[in-house]
């Protein structure tokens, strides 16, 4: 699919290497897989793990830079009238003030380009420079450098007197030196630099790696992988060289959530023989970004470096992005080319005709001594006009473009035109922090008691109905925030019962048991119920071992990792730190840095401080929670020892926030989602904690209500985007002394799972839907919780011995593995008992549904892309205004199960077609969906997409990969042909930030990667009202308009030598001194234009106005008057005068229009004014140009002087006037406004 999809689209996609390959390790290589006929080195090669996402290299610097320096129409025009003007036949004698404009132009933007792309060469040299440890004391056998190694890499420490490279042990290397085949030691805290199988971790028995992924799907939560069975035992590097093995693996792919390999186990290094084959999946493989979490340590073999990676192979390559009002300013430049070429064609005619009338008069050549033909002399005249009136087209536009937004914080003025806007959601809309909020138990509700705030969803949702009956009863009345109405007593009011509520909650919890894990401080709780305790008082009844099941399957369906806090906030005790070879490992790693710091010259003591971090320091990291501290070369040690006292001080706040004063023992979990991580805390608070695991993990330790049990885990049914359930067998101990299947999952799945036949499940289900409903309501996300009990008879203990005996055929079996696992777990989560549900809040970012409601109301269209289920992204729509009840939502869903995609857009389409005129939609698509709409040959899917997406109100995609999310923005921005804007956080949002006309990147929890790749960052969502409808559009008004102010005073400075031409016979003469001609734009007029409100022919037709004023007046002035210095009169003396009011009229008009005047306008404006005058005294001074004496002549004048400020006078009064009426008597809005402050200022004063 990755080739059809870059024939079909823009998006520039990086290479896809064809055909799978087989990666060896400690063995030699197969004779297949030779050159040579089995005696040469590998024949298939890899990539190599270095990145480049910059633009340039220095050798491609020049013509690349050159080549989009010269798309731009006007720069390409300036090239060839440079040189035409360097031919002799035109009479130009000085060929440095001919190039001085288009060289200046060029210099200024490659020096510009060049230093931003030196800045993304620096951060690609940080990512490939950081330190990582690789297994040394072997050949890999799939490098063609393999032999050379030891020498070729000078910071890969496998040289033969090196004791650090001795067999088995793992020595530092930098992430660009990784190759395919290696082995890879990575530790807690630390990044993966390339996609690698995992054969080990610090957890022996079940080999689990945890891992963070945000830098690839957004997700800040931990996902486990898995260890391959036959490997998992090896915890050193000599149990990694007793092992003989190659993969085999299908070719890189983009796609993030699917891998399909097979590993071959042989006997030695000269044997292919297989002795097992096992099956590789996307849990065994670990991807570059992602980041080992609460695992001492894990080795992994590396399969896809570089740019086969696949968080590459979504990144995309870096794009070259031009605003909108750039590439119209091509279509301006082109009117303003063939109001050119119509000027030379009349003069070029005209110079012919009157070339032939004056070649008949019998004395021309009294007058003349033009030889030519009257059709040469007028093809000649034709460029001599083009040199004349080149100014017409700005040559410094794009430069002066630059100047401005230099000076505005380089914002584009796309930023003003933005009319849909795409979305990450986690870490852009929310801030990935969830809070349990309400329960449903057994039919009662808890938490529903006002000590929670009220949701974001809620509050919304109240907003809105209070403008709807505002504006039902009195449409003229402003709109009134009653929150703020309310004011601080709204505020203490809700606080006073909030304590009231908490008081009574922890005196039902004492007096039923005494909290020793469980929270009572206000700060770390977002749910308490004083019912709750006072019900689970009562044991004996249905209801309460409704509750006790309830909060023991919180405790136990999860697959957290427990940390415990100590009183200052730092972690004392992980899960994984008690076998003895992980401390045996790391006395072994940390033996190696120091070693590798002692032979690193004193010079590199900066590279050897920052590997050594990583050995003795972060071992004291995984005990205590201290982050490491990396050395600096620093000329002033005492001023980095007070940097790093600062940096420390700040860090152990950080912690002592994190401390919760009211438990004696502080346990804290770090899940594969935060929603996970708050039920098993909620549970913990209401006294039922789960301790961790205990017996090699195979057992789970839970206090329940301050006793505490330990549950044999016997197996975990995960959760995915398919099962939508997660679930759990449990041997419970005494007094229960059964096996349980707890399981949890979305309503509608486990509703049909339920058995249908018990009076309590249909007891319990109407009101349980019933307050399901009601959560939803309030933007809450759900989950509900059932229970089985496997061996409840003789028959149900035979059935399940059976299935055990099916599944772990099932877990063995090499072909087809998922897909019969996956039978067998349905099988069982059948004929549940049903025990309530649950609600969770997402919490949103301070500011999103108010920023989201006023981007809507400007006319922005915000979609949500993200890789969310899509439950949870419905839920984040609604709680932050995206969706809401008033709209029909459309689910398209993709992946072969029910409907097709064309048909369910057909449905969709029909609905529309038959709503009411008033009748609102949103559209919901997932991934699988997308995947089937993006196919090559599907462009009838594409455009009933298109077709149906514009027609509603929100569209959330959900699922999406990041290409597929790059995909989706380009879909629109070619097909609606719009500006589009993209949003996100993480590195999996780099494509999409990349395919946008405008890309912002939200600097916060998931890395630097979207920052780096946007064009702009912010620190949080709520600013892209400030930046989009404040910045962007007034950003967009003085862009726009400068390009318009520009044409203006080109049109202005050209037409006077039209005029001049008509009384010098046609003849091609040049008007102007040539110092004035080519410095006109480049250094007279050069200041920033600003806040114009003109539209291109007005201002067109205003320069023609002003050229004829100005010409004229001095026209006539020198025709009536005579020198009264004595001096001979000269068309140098006319054009100079004109010349000089031309540009202090080209200096007033910005001034005229602008709206507040601040010291930096009134600088350059009175300094362009001063400048021409000083040219005119100061180049006037040389006795070899041809402005010598022009100064006296001119200036000495009194007719100059009169007539330069009558022709000012009369060049603005029909501006003027006109600005007047339009101000005065028929004001717009902003008039308006800009009326009501200057009354007010005037108060004031």
């Amino acid at each position: 699919m990755t080739a059809s999809l870059r024939r079909s689209t823009s998006v520039r996609l990086r290479p896809v290497a064809s055909g799978s390959r087989r990666v060896y390790f400690n063995l030699e290589l197969a004779p297949q897989d030779c050159k040579s006929g089995g005696k040469g080195g590998p024949k298939q090669s890899f990539v190599t793990n270095r990145i480049r996402t910059s633009k340039y290299t220095w050798y491609t610097f020049v013509p690349k830079n050159l080549f989009e320096q010269f798309r731009r129409a006007a720069n390409m025009y300036f090239l060839i009238m440079a040189i035409i003007q360097l031919l002799p036949m035109f009479g130009v004698k000085s060929p440095v003030l001919t190039l001085l404009p288009i060289c200046a132009v060029v210099f200024i933007s490659a020096v510009k380009d060049g230093f931003e792309d030196y800045q993304r060469h620096k951060v690609d040299a940080r990512y490939n420079s950081t330190p990582t440890r690789r297994l040394h004391g072997y050949t890999n056998p799939n490098d063609h450098d393999a032999k050379t190694t030891k020498k070729k890499h000078k910071n890969d420490e496998n040289d033969e007197n090196d004791d650090n490279a001795r067999t088995g042990k793992f020595a530092t290397v930098l992430s660009k030196d990784v190759r395919v085949g290696d082995l890879l030691l990575l530790r807690n805290g630390e990044s993966c630099p390339a996609d690698c199988i995992l054969l080990a971790s610090a957890d022996s028995e079940h080999g689990i790696c945890f891992v963070e992924t945000k830098d690839l799907d957004g997700e800040t939560n931990l996902k486990p992988r898995t260890a391959v069975a036959s490997t998992m035992h090896a915890q050193n590097g000599d149990d990694c060289l007793d092992q003989h093995f190659y993969i085999e693996s299908p070719a890189p792919t983009p796609d993030l959530y699917s891998y399909q390999g097979t590993m071959v186990m042989t006997n030695d290094t000269n044997s292919w023989k297989e002795l097992s084959k096992l099956p590789l999946s996307i849990d065994n493989l670990l991807l570059r970004g992602h980041v080992v979490r609460n695992t001492p340590w894990a080795i992994a073999i590396v399969v896809f470096t570089g740019t086969d990676t696949k968080i590459m192979l979504n990144s995309g390559e870096t794009p070259s992005k031009r605003s909108q009002v750039d590439k119209n300013m091509n279509s301006e430049i082109f009117i303003a080319f063939a109001v050119l070429i119509l000027l030379c064609l009349v003069c070029a005619i005209m110079a012919g005709v009157i070339k032939q009338q004056n070649d008949g008069m019998s004395g021309s050549s009294l007058f003349t001594q033009r030889s030519e033909s009257p059709t040469y002399f007028g093809f000649l005249n034709f460029w001599s006009s083009l040199i004349i009136f080149q100014n017409i087209i700005p040559i410094s536009l794009y430069v002066s473009i630059e100047f401005v937004k230099t000076f505005q914080w380089h914002l584009s003025d796309d930023l003003g035109q933005i009319e849909y806007m795409f979305s990450d959601k986690t870490g852009t809309l929310t801030r990935n922090m969830m809070e349990f909020r309400e329960c449903s138990i057994n039919g009662q509700r808890y938490g529903n008691n006002n000590f929670a705030p009220e949701t974001e969803a809620a509050r919304g949702a109240r907003i809105r109905d209070q403008q709807d009956q505002q504006q039902g009863t009195d449409p003229e009345k402003p709109h009134v925030d009653h929150d703020d109405e309310l004011g601080d007593n709204s505020h203490d009011n809700g606080q006073a019962a909030r304590l009231a509520v908490l008081d009574e909650y922890k005196e039902a919890m004492k007096q039923l048991f005494q909290p020793k894990y469980a929270s009572t401080d206000e700060r770390h709780l977002s749910f308490a119920d004083p019912q709750l305790m006072k019900d689970l008082q009562d044991d004996q009844t249905d209801h309460g071992h409704a509750l006790h099941d309830f909060f023991t399957l919180l405790a136990l369906c999860h697959t957290c990792v427990v940390e415990r806090l100590d009183k200052q906030g730092n972690t004392v005790q992980s899960e994984l730190e008690d076998d003895d070879d992980v401390r045996h490992l790391e006395r072994e790693m940390t033996e190696i840095d120091q070693q590798q710091q002692q032979q690193q010259p004193q010079s590199s003591q900066h590279t050897s401080s920052t590997l050594s971090t990583g050995g003795g320091k972060r071992k004291h990291r995984w005990r205590r929670g201290k982050p490491s501290r990396r050395h600096s070369t620093s000329s002033r040690p005492e001023v980095q020892e007070d940097k790093d006292s600062d940096v420390e001080k700040r860090l152990a706040e950080e912690r002592l926030k994190r401390v919760d004063p009211t438990v004696d023992e502080q346990l804290e979990y770090k899940a594969e989602s935060p929603d996970e991580a708050a039920l098993v805390q909620t549970a913990k608070n209401v006294g039922f904690a789960y301790l961790g695991r205990g017996a090699h993990n195979k057992e789970m330790l839970v206090d329940i209500l301050g006793t505490q049990y330990a549950f044999e885990l016997l197996h975990v049914f995960e959760f995915n985007s398919t099962r939508k359930r997660m679930s759990v067998i449990v041997k419970r101990p005494a007094p229960w002394n059964d096996t349980v299947l707890y399981c949890k999952g979305a309503d509608n799945i486990m509703f049909s799972r339920l058995d249908a036949s018990s009076p309590l499940n249909q007891a319990r289900m109407q009101q349980t839907q019933h307050d399901i409903d009601e959560y939803s309501r309030n933007g809450l996300r759900t989950l509900v919780l059932g229970y089985r009990v496997l061996d409840s008879d003789s028959n149900a203990r035979n059935a399940f011995r059976d299935w055990q005996a099916r599944m772990h055929e099932a877990t063995t079996a090499l072909e087809d593995r998922t897909q019969k696992m996956d039978v067998l777990h349905d099988e069982l989560e059948q004929h549940l008992t049903l025990l309530g549900a649950t609600a969770i809040e997402d919490k949103l970012q301070d500011g999103v549904p108010e920023c989201i409601d006023d981007l809507r109301h400007a006319g922005i269209k915000i979609w949500v892309l993200t890789g969310d289920k899509l439950e949870t992204a419905i839920n984040i729509g609604y709680s932050c205004n995206l969706l809401d009840t008033s709209l029909e939502i459309l689910v398209v869903r993709g992946g072969g199960e029910g409907a097709s995609i064309a048909s369910q857009f057909a449905s969709a389409m029909k609905k529309q077609q038959a709503a009411a005129e008033d009748a609102h939609f949103g559209l919901v698509i997932d991934g699988a969906a997308l995947t089937e709409v993006f196919d090559d040959g599907n462009d009838e899917l594409k455009l009933q997409l298109v077709d149906i997406a514009v027609q509603c109100k929100s569209v959330v995609c959900c699922r999406v990969s990041p290409l597929q999310k790059a995909l989706v923005v380009e879909l629109i921005r070619t097909h609606k042909k719009v500006v589009t804007l993209a949003v996100g956080d993480g590195a999996n949002d780099v494509s999409m930030i990349q395919a946008a006309n405008v890309g912002v990147g939200i600097a916060g929890q998931e890395g630097v990667q979207a920052s780096m790749a946007a064009d702009y960052a912010i620190a949080q969502f709520r600013f892209l009202r400030k930046l989009l409808l404040v910045q962007g559009h007034w950003n967009y008004e003085r862009i726009s308009e400068m390009i318009l102010n520009f044409f203006f005073k080109n049109v202005f400075w050209v037409f006077p030598s039209l005029w001049f031409q008509i009384y010098s016979q046609f003849s091609g003469n040049i008007f102007y001194d040539y110092s004035f001609l080519q410095l006109y734009n480049l250094l007279f007029t050069v200041a920033p234009t600003l806040y114009t409100k003109w539209r291109f022919w007005i201002y067109f037709f205003d320069g023609v106005w002003m050229s004829v004023v100005v010409f004229y007046a001095f026209f006539f002035s020198y025709q009536v008057n005579p020198n009264p210095q004595g001096l001979p009169e000269s068309g140098l003396q006319m054009s100079t005068s004109v010349a000089v009011t031309a540009v202090v009229l080209a200096n007033m008009m910005p001034g005229f229009n602008t709206y507040y005047w601040t010291w930096f306008q009134w600088v350059f404006v009175i300094l362009e004014i001063a400048i021409i005058f000083l040219w005119v005294v100061i180049y006037g001074a040389f006795i070899n140009t041809t402005m010598y004496g022009m100064a006296f002549k001119v200036f000495g004048t009194w007719n100059f002087w009169l007539t330069f400020f009558v022709a000012i006078v009369v060049s603005f009064l029909p501006r003027y006037a006109v600005t007047f009426v339009i101000q005065w008597w028929f004001p717009d809005v902003m008039h308006q406004v800009r009326h009501i402050e200057f009354s007010s200022k005037r108060r004031k004063h």
